[in-house]
């Protein structure tokens, strides 16, 4: 719930609009039950989708549904479900604000609709900052994690194999990616290619929740090329370099989109 609207909830709570009302059996809500049941059984989302239909039901008696969510966001906060409960208060001020902005209300001075616009699309620039701000911080992590990328790497591009070996199958591909990086792959298995991370010219590493391993190139001066060394499970050390990529993974490499 943004501040903007925790500072029209106050409002509203303060000139008494939410007070003094009495249910009668014809004033009973109709959205707070609908939307308690939807999170039981749905989820949070569900109920967010759904409110915005709900929203638009007529003759809604603004009051009456505010107060009965306001009372299912004190059951889920209570309990210690922040995110229903949360998710019902921006329903809650989302009702006070249409209420607001439906002709204004007495006891609140000056609070029209140009008034309110205004206020909104302060809020949106401010979030818009604040999505961008962390937006600039997840890339600097991120890069921080790929390290630098390097315009360097090409050398190193080719099918790299045990030498003397007859099993063919046992082959890494090194290429590189679109935006600068080693990327390694087996031609044994259906796995996505391996992201390397630079730890020095010569010196690749790669780390996830399954992997860990680091390859070192080496050159070659008689064939004019690199050998691979590595410690990569169930891979010979050092791997020679046999041929140049052939035309499919020559191109360079696409980093998958998240």
């Amino acid at each position: 719930m943004n501040r903007i609207h925790i500072l029209i909830l106050v409002i509203a709570f303060s000139s008494g609009l939410l007070v003094a009302v009495d249910a009668t059996a014809e004033e009973v809500s109709v959205i707070a039950p609908e939307i308690g049941r939807l999170i039981a059984e749905d989820g949070v989302p569900a109920a967010q989708a759904q409110f915005k239909e709900l929203l638009n039901t007529d003759s809604i008696n603004h009051v009456i549904e505010i107060q009965a969510l306001q009372s299912l966001m004190s059951e889920y906060m209570q309990a210690g479900n922040m995110e229903a409960g949360m998710a019902v208060a921006e329903m809650s001020s989302e009702l006070t604000m249409q209420m607001l902005s439906s002709g204004g209300v007495p006891g609140v001075p000056g609070m029209d609709m140009e008034q309110l616009q205004k206020m909104e699309e302060a809020e949106k620039a401010q979030q818009k900052l604040e999505r961008e701000e962390e937006q600039k911080l997840a890339g600097r992590k991120e890069q921080q994690s790929r390290g630098e990328s390097r315009d360097d790497l090409q050398r190193f591009a080719g099918f790299y194999e045990e030498k003397g070996s007859n099993d063919k199958g046992r082959t890494l591909f090194v290429a590189v990616s679109c935006d600068g990086y080693l990327v390694v792959g087996p031609m044994w298995a259906d796995v996505g290619p391996w992201w390397m991370k630079a730890a020095s010219d010569l010196v690749f590493s790669y780390s996830d929740s399954w992997t860990n391993f680091s390859i070192e190139f080496v050159h070659d001066e008689s064939s004019g090329h690199y050998t691979l060394g590595n410690d990569i499970d169930g891979v010979a050390s050092p791997l020679e370099w046999t041929k140049e990529l052939t035309p499919e993974y020559a191109k360079c490499v696409e980093r998958p989109r998240r």
